[in-house]
């Protein structure tokens, strides 16, 4: 038996936009040199096309988007509480956290419903539920999706002040919009003398 690939061979002329120059513009996508006579495309796409498709708001956006919540709660759900049950010598299951119980209901929606959050998974939304309606497509803007960083932020922050016992802290937990963890590598005076030297 002999196998060959097969060859897709473009031969016609295909209607694409034209730019200010009056030229066609056409997108060709393909994994291979272009410059060579059996060059498998692809895609073949207008520019038109290609770019409402990468705009704020168009289809490849989106499917980033909802791929983005699908894989933030499929990390938190089989490494982060996990871990945090075993720290906290507790089952798994009493590690909670709103915005991520409401992200679960985000992926179900979009993996098992076709990319719609029903009404029931709506009304069981805690923290998500003024940016999504009922019985309609999952739509995630780029304010919205920034919007659902910052609460996952909020809720590290809000489980770390409540298991370390902090109960006065300067800034409340819904007051925070960016939180960065480092681990510390050398003392403050080695740090402010490799400052010195690298600005001197």
């Amino acid at each position: 038996m002999r196998i060959e690939r097969q060859v897709h061979r473009i031969s016609q002329a295909i209607k694409s936009s034209i730019d200010n120059t009056g030229q066609r513009v056409v997108v060709r996508a393909s994994y291979e040199d272009p410059s060579q006579p059996d060059v498998v495309h692809n895609r073949i796409i207008r520019a038109n096309d290609y770019i409402a498709a990468n705009s704020e708001n168009g289809s490849n956006t989106q499917q980033h988007s909802l791929s983005v919540l699908i894989f933030l709660y499929a990390y938190w759900d089989e490494e982060i509480r996990p871990r945090l049950a075993i720290l906290k010598d507790v089952d798994v299951q009493e590690i909670k956290s709103d915005i991520m119980g409401d992200l679960r209901l985000l992926r179900n929606g979009i993996i098992h419903n076709k990319g719609i959050l029903s009404d029931q998974d709506h009304r069981r939304l805690k923290k998500l539920g003024e940016m999504f309606s009922a019985d309609q497509p999952i739509h995630v803007s780029y304010n919205n999706m920034h919007k659902i960083f910052v609460l996952i932020k909020q809720d590290c922050t809000r489980m770390l002040f409540k298991w370390l016992g902090v109960k006065d802290a300067p800034i409340l937990p819904e007051d925070i919009v960016d939180v960065a963890i480092q681990k510390p590598r050398i003392n403050l005076k080695r740090q402010m003398d490799i400052f010195t030297v690298q600005h001197n």
